[in-house]
């Protein structure tokens, strides 16, 4: 599946150190630590509003009965989110998730992504590492 603007996450980067990047989440309190996916000239994005692709990798998926869609810890490192699938690759076996922000979260081995459909609310945990990959300013 190819990029697009579904699927790209406008956020605010507050602070990049040791390759990792402190982004806030536009008019909620979100304020999350992801690792950079490509760290070149990121010092230079402090302070501004830029596209990006969020990856993460499911420890295990659910499918939710109810709630909505939320990111745990609000500040930090994602760790628990629930939200709703926008499009599946069932070749990458990842889906795309609105979760506060549109994110690729893989599907972890046993599971495969055509288990999910367009629509569905998910809940996962996630692994460590999830990734911020800058597009555009």
């Amino acid at each position: 599946m190819q990029q697009s603007e579904t699927d790209t996450a406008r956020v605010v980067v507050q602070s990049v150190a040791d390759g990792r990047v402190v982004v806030t989440v536009p008019h909620t309190q979100y304020e999350l630590e992801l690792a950079l996916g490509r760290a070149a000239a990121a010092e230079s994005l402090v302070g501004k509003h830029i596209n990006g692709l969020i990856h993460a990798r499911a420890l295990k998926m659910h499918h939710a009965a109810g709630g909505g869609v939320f990111i745990e810890p609000v500040q930090g490192h994602p760790r628990s989110v629930q939200g709703r699938i926008l499009a599946t690759d069932v070749v990458n076996n990842k889906v795309l998730a609105h979760i506060v922000v549109p994110m690729w979260v893989r599907v972890p081995q046993g599971q495969a992504a055509s288990e999910f459909t367009t629509g569905e609310l998910v809940n996962c945990y996630l692994e460590s590492g999830t990734t911020l990959t800058p597009c555009s300013i």
